[in-house]
């Protein structure tokens, strides 16, 4: 093989892994998160909670149908973007300061999970957030964070719509 051959398929590798390192990365081509993989029919309720002062802190407990339906398909369709490591370059390692937005999600079989989110930026309007997320279940170590895109205006007004009667709006 003549030199010129084997550095045109050394480039090509070596740019092939650059993009499967970006697809990675940067959640190419992926698509939706579908996290809850399960009918929203199968769900009893969906307890919500949150670290965000603007929100106030305490737990809503939405058990509404149509409700649940319309967060838990407002959820999965959140767009991957890519793997939590990315994070590191952006805001450091050890750089604290993050909002959780936490979906506890009990079904009518009796199992729950527990979904979180997390964003550093504060300052991104709730319609276009980019968050960590990850899955816990019980007896389960969380598995590694991932990021998505998407709107967190429903997850706020559900929120907001069950807040408990003892909470004064904020």
């Amino acid at each position: 093989m003549a030199k010129k051959q084997k550095w045109l398929i050394a480039g090509g590798a070596a740019l092939a892994a650059i993009l499967l390192f970006c697809g990675w990365l940067f959640g190419w081509f992926r698509g939706d998160i579908n996290m809850m993989r399960f009918s929203p029919d199968e769900v009893d309720r969906i307890e919500l909670s949150s670290t965000d002062v603007r929100l106030g802190l305490h737990t809503a407990v939405v058990s509404d149908r149509e409700d649940i339906r319309a967060l838990v398909e407002s959820l999965n369709s959140f767009q991957h973007t890519g793997s939590g490591l990315k994070e590191i370059f952006k805001y450091g390692i050890g750089a604290g300061g993050s909002t959780l937005y936490v979906c506890d999600v009990y079904l009518l079989s009796g199992e729950n999970f527990n979904l979180q989110f997390a964003s550093k930026n504060g300052e991104r309007p709730w319609s276009d957030m980019e968050l960590s997320y990850w899955v816990c279940q019980p007896g389960e170590t969380p598995r590694s964070s991932y990021t998505c895109r998407g709107s967190l205006e429903l997850f706020n007004e559900l929120y907001e719509k069950y807040r408990p009667a003892d909470q004064a709006a904020r």
